[in-house]
């Protein structure tokens, strides 16, 4: 008997809990809110625990494209509707350096959060041009407010349990959740599949410039110098060779192929090449030539 008691008791309780509850939600009013959802975080992390990114880099210096769709999560607070919502996103001229039609395409005229649903997506094409190069442009999106959405995350946080991003340097930190800046550039970083250092090796110290260089003259792209697979131990000996080959006849006709901070360009097989018309990693034209 007195076990059926506490059971009684225990629906009687959970049911005026669950009621509570759902009144609570019931007297909810007023509009809903829009913002950016966009959230980047590694594979073996579930994905509602990545962090939120006000801001999304585009760089082509890592992919072959000389174009790219980027897509953003925009989301809403608040209860399902049975109803489509519309919305608009602007770009902020004052705060983008990126030029409409020919850096980035238009925006849609509107876009819509559909009956039944919570989200949607926002597309913005990027394209790649001699501006990028070395610089990087910056696109400002932001969502407007109407009779449908308010704008309320204007000091964002994550909820504890996301894995938090590292705090920015290179782009700032923007908590306004409301909008999201884009940053594009074109700047080729050292990959996975360098070989070499200021110590040597046989491609030598890492530069853009040497990079871009080493792909010319060998008809090889960024894919090729992704992983140690794909630029395997042989064949970076094989393009060190290639490479040095093209400078060393260059340096022969007085013409001599400068790297990046007005030294004579190097690979490994200058030296092994060239023997007493190679150079030493660092060597000023100046120093070669006068020797």
């Amino acid at each position: 008997m007195k076990t059926k008691i506490y059971v009684l008791l225990a629906l009687i309780v959970t049911t005026t809990w669950l009621s509570s509850c759902e009144k609570k939600l019931m007297d909810y009013e007023g509009k809903d809110c829009l913002y950016f959802d966009v959230r980047r975080g590694q594979p073996w992390i579930e994905e509602s625990k990545w962090a939120h990114y006000n801001f999304s880099e585009v760089a082509f210096g890592n992919i072959t494209a000389t174009d790219t769709l980027l897509t953003l999560k925009v989301k809403a607070t608040g209860h399902l509707k049975d109803f489509d919502r519309p919305f608009n996103i602007i770009v902020v001229t004052d705060s983008t350096s990126a030029e409409a039609n020919t850096e980035y395409e238009p925006l849609m005229q509107q876009y819509t959060i559909k009956a039944g649903e919570t989200s949607t997506e926002v597309k913005i094409r990027i394209k790649k041009t001699a501006r990028m190069n070395g610089d990087t442009l910056k696109i400002q999106l932001a969502i407007q407010p109407n009779e449908h959405f308010n704008l309320m995350f204007n000091n964002y946080g994550d909820y504890p349990g996301t894995y938090a991003p590292v705090p920015d340097k290179k782009f700032g930190h923007n908590q306004n959740a409301a909008i999201h800046n884009i940053f594009v550039d074109d700047v080729l970083t050292k990959p996975t599949g360098w070989y070499g250092s200021e110590s040597g090796g046989y491609f030598g110290l890492f530069s853009p410039k040497k990079y871009r260089y080493i792909m010319m003259v060998t008809g090889t792209d960024i894919n090729d110098f992704k992983t140690m697979v794909t630029m395997s131990f042989p064949r970076a000996q094989a393009i060190s060779q290639e490479v040095a080959k093209h400078l060393l006849e260059a340096a022969q006709k007085e013409q001599p192929i400068l790297d990046e901070d007005g030294t004579m360009m190097w690979v490994s097989y200058v030296n092994i090449l060239g023997g007493t018309r190679g150079w030493a990693q660092f060597t000023k034209p100046e120093e070669y030539y006068n020797k």
